[in-house]
């Protein structure tokens, strides 16, 4: 077993710490229903010339909505996917672990 925690390669340094969680909690309060704008399938891809980074989302109404990301944002883009996949984990097992009833003494 390893003596230090894994390093997160995508969290923000200390000066930046603060600003982030800020940027997360704010993002979360302005995007409104996560349910309402799920999608059910999804394509992802690059420009034949490598310039960007594509995806398509089909929504469950039918609706197709293609977005493409220029090459200089794809490793902040990365940066930030990571932490907020990091972000939904941690959630997800915090949620779970809530609903675990306590058996024994400690």
């Amino acid at each position: 077993m390893a003596d230090s925690p894994i390093e997160k390669w995508w969290q923000a340094p200390p000066e930046l710490a603060s600003a982030v969680e800020q940027n997360r909690i704010a993002f979360k309060a302005q995007f409104g229903s996560f349910e309402e704008v799920a999608f059910d399938r999804y394509w992802l891809g690059t420009s034949e010339d490598g310039a960007f980074l594509a995806f398509q989302f089909h929504r469950p109404d039918g609706s197709i909505h293609r977005f493409a990301l220029p090459n200089e944002l794809v490793r902040q883009f990365f940066i930030e996917f990571a932490g907020s996949s990091d972000e939904m984990g941690e959630r997800r097992l915090a949620a779970t672990f809530a609903k675990v009833k306590p058996k024994g003494r400690a």
